[in-house]
């Protein structure tokens, strides 16, 4: 082995070598054949496709938790509609079972019953995950906006949201990160930085093109920085992406994880479901305001009393402040 290489197993390799080719060549040409359909026919494909995937999804981890075990049998069942219910799921379950024992034929797919734990979101619970989210979308937020003081020499708000410091491409990827690396926490500060750089390098691509498509808006190019994959993406960042993970798993997470198990379960439920709704209020009125913002940059004056209130609370010096980078794409 040549000084000054680092040697990486096989499968780190390969899973590099297949992002690198989605990135350069498979999204650029994906994007191309999407253009190309109209736009009606797009969206009731992209509707279909997202019904099919979500059952697909919910098929395979109700599947994975055991669900077809614990159902009751079809002839127990003489309600004709919750009978034809049952039918649909049981054939559900089968396909997917038999798809996933091809894979893995030692798969055990019968659970134990669990007992209840008494700590409020316990291992990696929906509770948990929100709550990192929240507070992954605000420190995300605050570290950039010291990032670009430190490097560009003035304060630069990063929000994603019209209300509040939250970054929620920031807050998605601790949530999704935290979700999909739960189980490999624990190991080297070197193996995380190589999956937070490859995932993290994929993960904001992916938010670009998909702000692009939604919002007709970009809301960061990189085409300025070196090394960069259509300014949506580049190397600096990637890496900052896998510091971001090994920070993460080996200094942030821990201490927070003990915080949020600490709660009382009551108080904690509660708070996480007031943070829900406001999460929630905030992303919708974000999203109009951005679109009303941009008809504005069109020259479409307000057309509903709507349109009037988010010119009023929303006005463009309002909408540059809080995004400074956005550009539209007209």
């Amino acid at each position: 082995m040549e000084p000054g290489w680092v040697h990486l197993p096989f499968g780190f390799r390969r899973l590099g070598c297949l992002g690198l080719v989605t990135v350069k060549w498979l999204v650029p040409l994906l994007m191309r054949l999407y253009q190309l359909v109209p736009a009606g026919l797009a969206h009731v494909l992209l509707w279909i496709f997202a019904i099919l995937l979500v059952i697909d999804l919910l098929g395979t981890a109700l599947t994975l938790g055991g669900l077809r075990y614990k159902l009751p049998r079809v002839d127990e069942v003489n309600n004709r509609l919750a009978n034809l219910t049952l039918r649909m799921g049981l054939w559900i379950f089968d396909r997917t079972e038999r798809r996933m024992r091809t894979k893995a034929p030692q798969l055990d797919l019968i659970r134990p019953k669990r007992t209840k734990s008494t700590v409020f979101a316990a291992g990696c619970s929906f509770y948990k995950i929100f709550l990192l989210f929240v507070i992954g979308a605000f420190l995300g937020d605050i570290t950039e906006t010291i990032f670009c003081r430190i490097t560009a020499g003035y304060w630069m708000s990063r929000s994603s949201l019209v209300w509040g410091p939250f970054s929620i491409v920031w807050g998605l990827a601790i949530a999704l990160v935290t979700q999909v690396l739960y189980k490999y926490k624990d190991r080297s500060a070197f193996w995380l930085f190589g999956m937070g750089t490859l995932l993290g390098g994929a993960y904001e691509y992916l938010c670009s093109v998909f702000t692009e498509i939604v919002f007709g808006a970009v809301f960061w190019d990189y085409s300025a920085l070196p090394f960069n994959l259509g300014g949506r993406i580049n190397l600096l960042y990637c890496f900052f992406w896998g510091l971001a993970a090994v920070a993460w798993f080996k200094v942030l997470f821990p201490p927070l994880d003990r915080l949020i198990e600490s709660l009382p379960r009551r108080g904690g439920t509660i708070l996480t479901w007031c943070l829900v709704v406001f999460m929630a209020v905030n992303m919708i009125v974000s999203s109009a305001a951005l679109i009303r913002y941009d008809a504005r940059l069109e020259g479409v004056a307000a057309q509903t009393s709507l349109d009037t209130l988010l010119d009023e609370h929303f006005d463009d010096s309002y909408m540059q402040r809080v995004y400074p980078k956005l550009v539209h794409m007209n």
